[in-house]
């Protein structure tokens, strides 16, 4: 088996803009999630759902064996992104 070139994948699904209902409960979020394939060592998906974004992220865990660091991260950075730009 020939290894891929790259083991990232990152993709963004558009999802709804407005509030989706089950038997009249609201969808309050949503959770990205995408099928890991050979060779692949971090795929992050994140989708929209009523004006926010939602991140998935599925990795390997011989090659990312403290995979929420990343989450961690991601939550702080994205903290910092929504202060700067003046949203948060």
């Amino acid at each position: 088996m020939v290894k891929p070139p790259f083991n990232l994948i990152i993709s963004n699904v558009p999802g709804p803009r407005s509030t989706h209902y089950w038997n009249g409960a609201p969808l309050v979020g949503t959770y990205p999630l995408s099928i890991p394939i050979n060779g692949m060592a971090l795929n992050i998906t994140c989708t929209s759902y009523d004006g926010r974004m939602c991140f998935g992220l599925t990795g390997c865990r011989r090659t990312l064996p403290h995979l929420q660091r990343l989450l961690t991260f991601l939550d702080e950075s994205l903290a910092e992104l929504e202060e700067a730009a003046g949203v948060a």
